[in-house]
């Protein structure tokens, strides 16, 4: 009886993950759907990328030279295609990544690249409101 209760303990929060969709290797900010990995590259598995790719977002969101617009920009590496905004390297697409997605190489650096240009536009500095004025000095009568 008691062996049966931990299966169901262990197995219950895999199906609840399951059922909502969540995979380890899933980026979603600010409610903003951004990539999936599904194949590791440079040593590191496909839910580690996605830790640094957080990361690396996470860092850039607070950053107050983000408040202009995010130029998405591709250059061809030799493990595949990398992808900045404005400048900063954020991921590079491997052939590996294409394979796994079943996707043209490019074509799946144009929709990596769109997720995280949302991600700046859904939840970046640019959105914050800007600071609020001081009120004018009260006179007491």
């Amino acid at each position: 009886m008691h062996r049966l209760v931990i299966v169901a303990i262990l197995v219950a929060p895999a199906v609840a993950a399951a059922d909502l969709g969540w995979h380890p290797a899933s980026l979603d900010i600010g409610g903003q759907h951004i990539l999936t990995f599904r194949a590791g590259a440079g040593g590191l598995s496909a839910p580690e990328r996605r830790a640094l790719l957080e990361f690396r977002l996470t860092q850039a969101l607070t950053l107050t030279s983000y408040r202009q617009p995010v130029r998405i920009s591709y250059d061809r590496v030799p493990g595949g295609i990398a992808i900045r905004a404005n400048g900063y390297h954020f991921v590079t697409v491997t052939s590996a990544d294409a394979k796994a997605n079943r996707s043209p190489l490019e074509a799946l650096a144009r929709q990596w690249g769109a997720g995280i240009k949302a991600a700046f536009e859904v939840v970046g500095p640019a959105r914050v409101a800007p600071p609020e004025t001081p009120a004018p000095d009260r006179i007491d009568p």
